[in-house]
C-alpha cells in the first residue's frame, strides 16, 4: 500500500485504485490526494451537501428498514437493538466508503493527465508505450480526448 494512503485514515478506502500507482513519486501522489480532499471538503459546493444527504438518508433508511424487518421476528429487545445499531453502523461505513471512492478515480486520472502521465479517462488504462497514432484505448475502445492525444504526441517525439 502506498504510504500516502497511511497519512489519512479515510484514504484507506482508496486502497486498490490503480491510478495511485501511476504517479511519478510519492510527493505527486500526495499532492493529488490533498487537492482532491480540499475540493471534496468545500462546504460551499453542492457535491459536499449532496454527499451528506446521501450519507444521512442511507443511514436512516437502513435503520428504518432493519426495524421494519425485525417486526417479523420475536427476539429479545437487547438483541434487536444491537442488530439495529450494527446495521446502522455498517451502512454508514459502506456508504462513506462508496462516496469517498466514487469519482476519485476520474479525479486522479485528470490529475495524472495534468502531470503528463497518459491514461484513458474512461477505464484508467496506462497508455505509455502505445504505437504511433493509436487513436483509441486498447482496453476499452474509447477515443482519446485532446489532452491525452497531446501527451501521447509528446512521448512519440522524445
Amino acid at each position: 500500500m502506498p504510504s500516502a494512503l497511511k497519512k489519512h485514515l479515510l484514504n484507506l478506502t482508496l486502497a486498490g485504485l490503480l491510478e495511485l500507482e501511476y504517479f511519478e513519486d510519492e510527493a505527486a501522489r500526495q499532492a493529488a490526494l490533498n487537492e482532491i480532499g480540499e475540493e471534496a471538503a468545500d462546504l460551499k459546493s453542492s457535491g459536499y451537501w449532496s454527499a451528506i444527504g446521501i450519507l444521512v438518508g442511507a443511514t436512516l433508511g437502513s435503520r428504518a428498514l432493519t426495524r421494519w424487518l425485525l417486526r417479523f421476528v420475536v427476539w429479545p429487545v437487547l438483541l434487536e437493538n444491537v442488530l439495529i445499531w450494527l446495521a446502522t453502523v455498517v451502512c454508514f461505513a459502506l456508504t462513506l466508503r462508496w462516496l469517498h471512492r466514487s469519482g476519485t478515480s476520474a479525479q486522479l486520472r485528470t490529475k495524472l493527465l495534468a502531470s503528463g502521465v497518459p491514461v484513458c479517462m474512461k477505464c484508467g488504462y496506462l497508455l505509455r508505450g502505445l504505437p504511433p497514432d493509436p487513436g483509441r484505448c486498447p482496453e476499452c475502445g474509447r477515443a482519446f480526448n485532446e489532452p491525452t492525444r497531446a501527451i501521447l504526441g509528446k512521448q512519440r517525439t522524445l
